[in-house]
């Protein structure tokens, strides 16, 4: 879709220099007229006026928007935005915004919008491509994009309506054309989009919406070190990545595919290939289907023929790879007409994971953390206080002294008492105010890692951001993350300015205004590499537990739950390993059927650390009935100390604190089930 956008008021400026400028051509060509050269100054006056009547006169600036991947994203999730900005005119330079809508009765608060923003100079006659990834709460309000200039402005509302899917996207990279088109037949729900390599998104967080991506045939080489990044980290969090083998093997040699292959691929042959079918289906097998040759490297090999690998699964973090090594471009197995039915049984391999269990935040659990001892020392100046109430205490004991012995008069004391409490709040305001060692705000980082696959860790971190002066905060995320939501549960007063954020340079800042002794609670969910690799087998009534700290970070209170039971195992510095072996057979006394399905009481653990204590019991695990760590499942967690923050803030009148807790849920077989 094209918009494009009249400059008024530039076009009003434009016409008033035109007409000073006729002005001044008439005036001074009469002056001049009447001397010597009255011959010659026609002719170069009327040249100067055609040159600065060809100058434009402000920037015209045409937009146009692609939404999505080819018009299609899916709902609830954020999609990319390419926005290409046309200038006409002269150079402009201004910001790009572009405006949705958060909250709403869905996220159970009212709306509130959201900028996200970008400084952009366009020159002269040229055209700019600006990227995005936009994560509306709700469509039923336009996505709102605006330029805004010293020489042009433009603004246009985009419907998102005509294109948003209620399931999952699947996108097919090929170049190459060689594929026909994928029918998933009528009961496939995902709607199927075909890209090029370059029109994979560079930002992980604007495939979230999509659950597989499928390669057929494709090199991956002219993939940018952004776009890699973000395929990756996308994967780990949980996407689906299956790759189709073709004639062509040596695109499957190339390193950058091989980085996600679960094999090795050394050459390509012709075997017979039969698919699974069920309990009533006739057997079928397709004979002299081309195949790739491979040796597999990892996961597990889920079909084979004539000693090829048919089909692999690998897992990367949080999601799964996918290889079938048949070229299904090419005769007979373009042909078959079970194909579509095929292809989707292999985009339902592996299912669908069960969810992290979420940590809880609110402002009910941000309200006990703000009045415990523990938090409250970090924005009131304990020392400094304790000081002035023990002067100011003395100096009215001095007084009254002085006044019992009869060495100043009662009006004089009174002055004095008087003097002395007004200069007192004075001093003490000022110091208190705008010093004495209080921080402008606190950023609190609660960040629980979830144990995963090959080293990955799924994080949820929940940030809190309080404030005691009124003032603008800039938060800068690092690479990696995935899911930033400002939580709105609180009525806030309708004439607060909107979050801003701001993205470019592979880095994200978030502006956020907040009053005076206010505070935003905010949630953020990333996947990173935490090199803890905790191991647990249960086998009959025994635990085996095997922890290998390579993180380079020391966990602080490593506990191991067990229903029934704790074992405190201390500190596990970073490097060392950790070997024991547990019992899970009930305590004596108990009995042995209810003490084997006993749940983990989690309410017997406490912390020193007042803060510590309410995010372990309020936020980490907030339920013990939670189906997780109930009935029939281990914990292990561990404080980390020192934690990288994720969110950085870069001033010094900002206080960070930041608590990460390493969680490991283990599921125990019950005794019938063994």
């Amino acid at each position: 879709m094209s918009f494009s956008a009249a400059q008024a008021a530039p076009n009003r400026i434009s016409s008033r220099c035109s007409a000073a400028w006729l002005f001044l051509f008439v005036f001074f060509q009469e002056r001049i007229l009447r001397g010597a050269w009255s011959s010659v100054a026609p002719a170069i006056f009327v040249l100067l006026f055609l040159a600065l009547m060809a100058v434009p006169a402000g920037a015209e600036i045409a937009i146009e928007a692609r939404v999505g991947f080819r018009g299609v994203f899916q709902l609830g999730r954020p999609f990319p935005l390419e926005i290409e900005l046309s200038n006409s005119g002269r150079p402009a330079e201004g910001t790009l915004d572009v405006q949705v809508w958060k909250g709403g009765a869905t996220k159970g608060g009212t709306p509130y919008p959201v900028k996200y923003r970008r400084e952009v100079f366009l020159v002269a006659q040229s055209r700019k491509t600006v990227q995005f990834t936009v994560d509306p709460d709700f469509i039923s309000r336009p996505l709102t994009i605006s330029f805004s200039s010293a020489s042009g402005n433009a603004a246009r509302e985009i419907d998102l309506r005509r294109y948003f899917s209620p399931a999952p996207v699947l996108l097919l990279i090929n170049d190459s054309g060689s594929l026909p088109p994928i029918a998933l037949g009528p009961t496939a729900q995902s709607r199927l989009v075909a890209l090029s390599l370059s029109e994979l998104a560079a930002d992980a967080r604007a495939l979230l919406g999509v659950s597989h991506v499928i390669l057929y045939d494709q090199s991956l080489r002219d993939l940018s070190r952004p776009q890699l990044l973000a395929l990756d980290t996308w994967l780990s969090a949980g996407g689906r990545l299956l790759i189709i083998g073709s004639l062509n093997y040596a695109l499957y040699q190339e390193p950058v595919i091989s980085r996600f292959l679960p094999v090795q691929v050394s050459g390509t042959r012709r075997i017979a290939f039969t698919p699974a079918h069920g309990k009533d289906e006739k057997v079928v097998t397709i004979a002299d289907v081309w195949a790739q040759v491979s040796a597999p490297l990892k996961g597990q090999v889920l079909a084979q023929s004539q000693g090829v690998p048919v089909l692999v699964e690998a897992a990367r973090g949080r999601g799964r790879i996918i290889y079938l090594s048949l070229d299904i471009g090419r005769p007979p197995l373009s042909q078959w007409p079970g194909l579509a039915k095929y292809l989707q049984t292999l985009l339902a391999v592996g299912g669908v994971d069960e969810p992290v269990a979420r940590a809880e935040w609110n402002d009910t659990i941000f309200t006990q953390l703000i009045t415990s001892p523990t938090f409250i020392s970090t924005y009131v100046p304990y020392g400094s206080l304790f000081i002035v109430i023990v002067v100011y205490l003395l100096a009215i004991g001095l007084l009254s002294w002085v006044w019992q012995r009869g060495r100043l008069a009662t009006m004089q004391t009174i002055i004095s008492l008087l003097l002395l409490v007004t200069g007192g709040s004075a001093v003490g305001y000022v110091y208190f105010s705008r010093g004495g060692q209080i921080p402008d705000g606190v950023l609190l980082s609660s960040t629980v890692l979830e144990s995963d696959a090959d080293g990955f860790v799924d994080a949820q971190a929940n940030l809190a951001l309080f404030s005691t002066q009124p003032r603008q905060y800039n938060l800068q995320m690092e690479r990696g993350w995935m899911e930033f939501t400002p939580l709105s549960n609180r009525p806030r007063a309708p004439q607060e300015a909107p979050v801003l954020s701001q993205e470019g340079g592979g880095v994200s800042r978030f502006q956020i205004p907040l009053r005076e002794w206010d505070y935003r609670l905010f949630r953020l969910r990333y996947v990173d590499s935490f090199r803890l690799r905790a191991e647990f087998n249960a086998q009959g009534d025994k635990l085996t537990m095997k922890i290998d700290n390579q993180s380079g970070k020391d966990l602080l209170d490593c506990t191991l739950l067990l229903p029934g039971q704790r074992h405190p195992l201390g500190e596990i510095r970073r490097g060392a390993r950790l070997d024991k072996e547990f019992s899970l057979a009930p305590p004596a006394g108990s009995n042995g059927a209810a003490g084997r399905t006993e749940s983990v009481n989690l309410r017997e653990v406490s912390f020193a650390n007042k803060t510590r204590d309410i995010l372990f019991h309020s936020s980490f695990f907030p339920r013990d009935g939670d189906s997780r760590w109930s009935s029939g499942a281990a914990v292990f967690f561990a404080w980390v100390k020192d934690p990288a923050p994720r969110v950085q803030v870069n001033d010094p009148r900002i206080q960070v604190q930041d608590y990460a807790l390493f969680r490991a849920i283990i599921p125990l077989a019950r005794g019938e089930e063994e």
